[in-house]
């Protein structure tokens, strides 16, 4: 009767197992893969959404659940969720967080997705989602840190 049962669950106990853990490195790599395919998305204050306009912490949640991660839905939630990296430590995946009303302070109001060689992708007021340099001085002098997600 055991057996019967056991036979029974076995393919339901199948479709509830995990899925695969992926590694780190594709973890990161399907952030930055998904940054690139929300390019142009224009900027809508608290949209969510690319087919009408979404925020910069929406825009950084919606990647990293792309890529099967949770972030915090507004960007000082996602900063205090995040850990504290050394500029050498610094990948593409990672999160990077400015000050945009009040730039020298840690007041974080803005977030971007660092891709690599300089570069972050992220939903700003004026051009939607697009890439911009660290290096770009406006953005360089409000820019609190970049940190890394819990998981990696």
């Amino acid at each position: 009767m055991r057996l019967k049962k056991l036979l029974v669950l076995l393919p339901l106990l199948a479709l509830c197992a995990p899925a695969a853990a992926k590694s780190i490195a594709d973890a990161r790599a399907e952030v930055v893969r998904e940054t690139l395919t929300f390019l142009n998305t224009p900027y809508l204050w608290g949209g969510m959404h690319p087919g009408t306009g979404m925020d910069c912490s929406a825009f950084s949640k919606l990647v990293y659940a792309k890529a099967g991660l949770r972030l915090p839905r507004v960007s000082a939630e996602q900063y205090a969720g995040t850990l504290r990296l050394p500029p050498s430590g610094v990948l593409p995946g990672d999160l990077i967080f400015f000050a945009m009303k009040h730039p020298g302070t840690a007041a974080v109001d803005h977030v971007g997705i660092y891709v690599g060689k300089g570069f972050f992708v992220h939903a700003s007021f004026s051009n939607g989602v697009h890439i911009d340099s660290v290096t770009n001085p406006y953005y360089y002098s409000r820019l609190v840190a970049v940190r890394k997600y819990a998981g990696f």
